[in-house]
Parts: structure tokens; sequence; C-alpha cells
């Protein structure tokens, strides 16, 4: 609903910088190296009370035939395409390159009326005097600006609102934020998430690439299911700490663990054919370990030699082999056909659902000692551990307090016990658990002093 301004122009002119200058924070992955940014990537902004959505881009690459250039390049179009406002940035003090004039034809041609000049880094000497050249490029006024130190950013703001006004698009505000689902799309390289994301969005807003590594940034998408509103957030690739050699892929990876934070259910996507890694069951100690929901998706199905039975056999194995993944449930899928997934946004509705369900105080406790009577905590001589009591506490996720005579000494295999008991009784089903043990004194018998006869 909300008009867009796009930011487009070649590798490393500093459009991630003005992305992150116009939105108010540090969104976008910025460094010196060049084409960090290859998705589109949207967040709202507002100036002088006109709100908008902006669009970072990857950098143009003119010339090339490389499959990943032209993804980036088909993905700069769709976002001129939609826009009601174009930001073509160049750098001061290189002049005009060929790649500049290329896209400065394009813009020409297709999108004349609704482009700004915007000729950053221009807050030095040299810089301020060789604006004048880019005047050449038959685009209007070049802007000054910084996008580092925010000089002219608001003179440029003020155009592009006034751009938005003249197209009528001023009176579109943004819609009430609406409470959504978040979805944090996440895995080892390669292993199809951005293609899920693709599929699901029904557009190809993610760069899919055979290479390893092509998604880089953490990218935030919304989507309508079932009349659910929903974000999804494509991740990059978690790559084992020794084998990440760049401070770049560090800060990806960073991102990507992030994501898992500030997300409700973590869908973590294992590519069918390699199967399980230990980086995979990592990604689940950590989700579960943030008290977040946690589904495992099997990508790329329709590659599996399968019979009737191959799905239940690969969950019975998974879960047999990994102890940690007994009570995550997992789907099978094919990103690439489009096969079951939505199955994705149904599981992890189901698991949202669970992490919110609160099991009655009266009807707890009467399970939980039949429990404790079934199987009593192994003996300790000296301070036995004495249950008295347990309870489910309010929390976003299941949270439950025991009440014992000696908490600290309550054995590990006997905490697993509880968990397990509760997975099985009430279907948390992905859900993180956490049990804590509160001490009770023990009871003290008071005796009343003797009574003394009177002399």
């Amino acid at each position: 609903m909300l008009p867009i301004i796009a930011i487009v122009g070649r590798p490393n002119v500093g459009k991630s910088s003005l992305f992150n200058r116009i939105i108010g924070k540090r969104d976008a992955v910025v460094d010196d190296f060049s084409g960090v940014t290859r998705d589109r990537h949207y967040k709202p902004g507002t100036w002088q009370g006109q709100h908008f959505m902006v669009v970072d881009t990857g950098g143009l690459v003119a010339f090339e035939k490389e499959r990943l250039h032209q993804s980036i390049n088909q993905q700069i179009h769709v976002a001129i395409h939609e826009a009601a406002v174009v930001i073509m940035v160049v750098e001061a003090g290189c002049g005009i390159t060929d790649v500049d004039e290329h896209l400065g034809r394009l813009l020409r041609k297709n999108a004349a009326v609704k482009t700004l000049l915007a000729v950053n880094k221009a807050d030095s000497r040299r810089g301020r005097f060789e604006t004048g050249e880019f005047h050449k490029m038959g685009l209007g006024e070049p802007f000054r600006i910084s996008a580092l130190h925010g000089t002219g950013i608001a003179e440029l703001l003020d155009a592009a609102v006034q751009r938005i006004k003249k197209q009528g698009l001023s009176n579109r505000v943004a819609q009430e934020e609406v409470r959504r689902l978040s979805i944090a799309v996440v895995g080892r390289p390669n292993a199809g998430k951005s293609s899920l994301v693709n599929k699901l969005l029904r557009d190809e807003r993610m760069i899919v690439d055979d290479c390893a590594g092509t998604t880089r940034d953490s990218i935030d998408s919304t989507l309508m299911y079932n009349n659910r509103p929903f974000l999804l957030i494509d991740t990059a690739g978690l790559r084992k700490k020794s084998h990440v050699k760049k401070d770049l892929e560090y800060f990806f990876n960073l991102r990507a663990i992030k994501s898992i934070e500030r997300c409700d259910i973590c869908a973590l996507i294992i590519d069918a054919v390699e199967g399980i890694g230990v980086q995979d069951l990592r990604i689940v100690g950590k989700a579960l370990d943030q008290r977040r929901g946690v589904c495992i998706v099997w990508n790329k199905w329709d590659l599996v030699e399968k019979k009737h039975d191959t799905f239940d056999k690969l969950v019975a194995e998974t879960r047999g082999r990994f102890s940690e993944l007994r009570h995550v449930p997992m789907v099978s899928i094919s990103a690439l056909t489009g096969q079951r997934v939505t199955a994705v946004l149904d599981r992890a509705v189901a698991i949202h659902e669970k992490m919110s369900v609160r099991v009655p105080a009266a009807e707890f406790e009467d399970t939980f000692f039949t429990w404790v009577r079934a199987h009593p905590h192994p003996a300790i001589p000296k301070d036995p551990v004495r249950f008295l009591g347990g309870r489910q506490v309010a929390a976003s996720f299941p949270c439950f307090h025991f009440f014992t005579t000696n908490p600290k000494a309550v054995a590990p295999a006997y905490k697993r016990y509880l968990t397990n008991a509760i997975y099985d009784t009430y279907g948390f089903e992905g859900c993180p658990i956490l049990l804590e043990f509160k001490a009770v004194k023990k009871p003290q018998h008071h005796h009343s002093p003797k009574r003394q006869e009177p002399q």
C-alpha cells in the first residue's frame, strides 16, 4: 500500500549507507567490499509525515553474463518498475563511469519523471566541485549528499516526498502494525532457504543460485496466508566458525543468529540428500536456548528415492540417532516444485499455538505426582530430593516450577525424564520447555517447653 522509494546504482557507491540513513538505523550490511547487497531489501521509512517503503538493491553490473550478476540486475529492474521514486546513487570523485551511463540511459527511458540523482561522498572539497559533471546524465539537478555523515539527505527526501505527492500517493498511510508470526528460515548454505521463501511469496524476491552463500544478509518479507500475517526472515547460510574465513562472513553469520533471536519459530532447512550435520544440531540448540519454537524442514524431497513409508522411517531414524530432535516436528517439501511448502506455515502456526497452552494447576500437579511415584528420584542419603508440588507459570513458552527440598541435587537424568514426560503427555512438540526447581524448607517440629511444677 505504501509508495516505494528504490535506491539503485553501481556497486560500492553507498546505496546501503543511504538506505540505513533514511530508515534511521543500521539494518543493511555496509562494507568496503563491493557486492555485499544482492537481494531487494525493504524497510519502512517516514519523512515530514509521509510514510513510504525504502528498497535497497544490489549494485548494477552491466555487460556481465554471469547468472548471479544477471539475477542481481533483474532485481534492480523489478525495484525500478514498482517504485514511485527512484534514487540513483553515483560517487563524487569517480566521474561518470560506463555503468553509470548505462543505468542512466535505462532510467531516462523508463523512469525519467520519477528519478532523482544523488551524488554521494560529495562532502569533500573535490566532491563539491565535481558534482556539476553529473548534469550530463540528463536526470535533473544532482543532489550533493553524504550518506555517511547525513549531509544533504533532508533536501533529497524533500524532493522524493514532492514526487510522491505529484503522483497522488501521499494519502497512503502506514497500516496499523499487526502482530505477525515471524519465521526465521535458517540452515546450512545451499539448503534451499531462499527457494522456499520465493515459493511462499510467489515472487522471485530472493536470488537463487547453485553457488553456496548466495544470500548474505537477513531479509524480511511479509506474507498473508489463511488471512493471517507472517514475517519470513531469509538468512545467510550458517557455517561453522572454523569455516568462516573473512570478517564479512562472520558478520553474515552473526546476522543469521540474530534472526533466530528475534523470530517466533525457527524453520531449519535441511538438504534431504545430504542429511543432518553437526551444524544443524547446533542451530536447533541455539533456537531452543533462545526459547524459540523449532521445526525441521526436509527440502529437495523430490530428489529422494522413496516408498510410502520413507518419510516415517527417516523421522524415526533421525530421532533415534539424535535425542535432541526427539520432540522436534518434521515436514518434507520441495521448494523447487512447490510440493507441500505451505506445510511449513501450518506447522509454525501449530507450534506457536502450543507455546501458549496452559495446563490447569490441579491437573498438572496430580499428573506430576503420578510421574514421581512411577519413577522416584534416585536416593541421596544425607539430603534427599523430595518433591512437594509443581505447576506451570506464566511465560511465552512452556515453563514449569517444581518445589523440592534439595533443588541443586536434582539429577540431570531426572530433569530429562520430567521434560520427556511433559512432551509426551501434553504434546508440546517443537516448543522449548524450561524446568526450574525451587527450594522448599523442610518442616521443623517445634516442641513446647516442659511445664514446670510450682514450688
